[in-house]
């Protein structure tokens, strides 16, 4: 099913910066079970499983910083060629949405304008999916690149100002302050980086009119040639599960991400045997599980961060999804990691 593909350059960039890091390609190929025929193509479409087994392989040590800075946009393949010679930052940020499609929809981070105290931040900010949350090293890979790939396109030392990663704090998280230079959060729902707004209005230095042309064709092109985007669930299950992350989504609000009416949202979901409870349902155990192997949140905060007015509520929910109390559940998932790298960086 196409939501379950991700591009081949993708999935061959962190192949080959993991390799130039020191680790054994044939080992990781042979884990990942990658097909060589597939990554030697990086137009083609591997399946979303290998990249998490990729990083299963990777995130038993800590790489995830030193792999995203090394990853910058051509880990994008023809789309991060693209990029790169159009008109401003904004521009090609702009772009990439319009084909996140063909990299694939969950990996683009979107964009949001934030203004506060310190002046307008440009963040870019996604839900992580639990499997890779889990393993920490892609999330902090997902940080390190999006900081690698705006000093690509903007041939500036451009700095992140705030990250905020969806996991646990844990006892370095001053190496990752001092790797981003900024300060580094914990706990929070989505991942967020931030920048300064006026990042979006500089020149790409590399900008060719001609070339983005071609580039631009060919990205359409692959678009073209993708099968029809996924059944109405998996998009809808996709902006909910985005949505859980901030609070209590409504049907009208995953709509309008979809760009549907309310009632059409409704009809097609129906259609395919499905209540829009039922996918919030799901979400909101995907995320209990996620939050609640981070071990500094109780399960009280718990249900609180998963839009609960009340824990007896939560505890009535997570008993009917597993069949357990948050906490013996917990005691049995036991710890997953909550350290962060010791690695200098």
């Amino acid at each position: 099913m196409y939501d379950h593909t991700i591009l081949s350059a993708v999935v061959a960039g962190v192949l080959e910066v993991a390799v130039a890091l020191g680790h054994d390609r044939a080992t990781l190929v042979r884990e990942a079970g990658l097909d060589p025929a597939l990554l030697a193509d990086p137009d083609a479409r591997l399946p979303v499983e290998h990249d998490l087994r990729l990083w299963e392989a990777l995130a038993r040590a800590p790489v995830g910083l030193e792999v995203g800075a090394r990853l910058g946009v051509a880990s994008l393949g023809v789309v991060g060629y693209a990029i790169q010679h159009g008109g401003t930052v904004g521009d090609a940020i702009g772009w990439l949405d319009r084909y996140r499609e063909v990299v694939h929809p969950d990996l683009v981070p979107r964009t949001e304008r934030r203004d506060g105290p310190e002046g307008a931040r440009v963040v870019f900010t996604k839900p992580v999916p639990a499997p890779f949350a889990r393993l920490r090293e892609p999330v902090y890979a997902q940080a390190s690149a999006t900081v690698a790939a705006m000093r690509a396109l903007s041939g500036r030392d451009v700095r992140a100002r705030y990250v905020a990663y969806p996991l646990a704090r844990a006892a370095d998280a001053a190496r990752h302050e001092r790797w981003f230079g900024c300060p580094v959060s914990c706990g929070g729902a989505p991942l967020d980086v931030a920048l300064d707004a006026p990042l979006l209005d500089l020149p790409l230095p590399r900008a060719d009119a001609r070339l983005f042309g071609y580039l631009a064709r060919r990205v359409a092109a692959i678009e073209a040639e993708l099968p029809a985007a996924g059944a109405v669930d998996e998009r809808a299950r996709r902006e909910v599960a985005a949505l859980v992350a901030h609070g209590e989504p409504r049907l009208a609000d995953v709509a309008r991400r979809l760009a549907v009416s309310e009632r059409t949202l409704h009809r097609r979901l129906a259609g395919e045997g499905l209540r829009f409870a039922a996918l919030l349902d799901d979400a909101r155990r995907e995320r209990a599980e996620l939050l609640l192997a981070t071990p500094h949140l109780s399960s009280s905060e718990v249900a609180f961060l998963l839009g609960y007015a009340e824990p007896a509520a939560f505890y009535r929910a997570f008993r009917r999804w597993t069949g357990e109390t948050p906490g013996a559940w917990r005691e049995k998932a036991g710890p997953r990691g909550s350290g962060l790298s010791s690695t200098t960086g």
